[in-house]
């Protein structure tokens, strides 16, 4: 049994697998099996997407975990892991708006990432992890988390979810993220 189909029976969820669909190409066989699954956890709303691809392309879409905000966020929220070329143009061009801080850029309001990152609690989580994670502007309802390299352990997804729950208690506080 897989990880997502396993953890979302764990927590009395649903989930869902198209069947597998196969092309042939000048390149192999491929193959693509869209998965998805949805399930609360704490209260929230938690939806995880993966477009699975295989054969030829040995490459897949990156799990995408949602969690879905009772109320909308006043703005954007963007973090990311930081490059090299980007600490030098945040040195050269500075925001107020930029942060960076453990190895990641926050584009947010100050006031928002200063709560985001008070004390350690984050960056722990954040340990050994590279993430994208951001608040759409087309859609603040919600914080969408994509890891790098995927999902390998329960343990791992649970890290994830509990990343995405940590935002969601300092976006729902008093101040919430504002456009930059």
């Amino acid at each position: 049994m897989n990880l997502l189909k396993s953890f979302t029976e764990k927590n009395d969820g649903h989930y869902t697998e198209e069947n597998i669909k196969e092309a042939f190409s000048s390149i192999g066989k491929l193959i693509f099996q869209p998965k998805s699954a949805y399930f609360t956890i704490g209260g929230s709303k938690i939806s995880v997407n993966l477009n699975e691809v295989g054969g030829a392309i040995p490459t897949s879409e990156r799990f995408r975990i949602t969690l879905h905000l009772s109320k909308k966020a006043n703005g954007r929220l963007e973090i990311y892991p930081v490059s090299s070329w980007e600490r030098i143009i945040q040195r050269v061009f500075q925001s107020k708006n930029i942060t960076i801080k453990e190895g990641y850029i926050f584009k947010s309001d100050e006031k928002v990432v200063k709560k985001i990152i008070e004390g350690n609690s984050f960056f722990s989580k954040l340990k050994k992890e590279k993430v994208y994670i951001r608040i759409p502007k087309e859609n603040t309802s919600k914080i969408i988390l994509t890891p790098t390299k995927g999902i390998d352990t329960e343990a791992q997804f649970e890290n994830f979810i509990s990343i995405l729950k940590h935002l969601e208690r300092k976006i729902n506080s008093n101040d919430a993220p504002r456009d930059y």
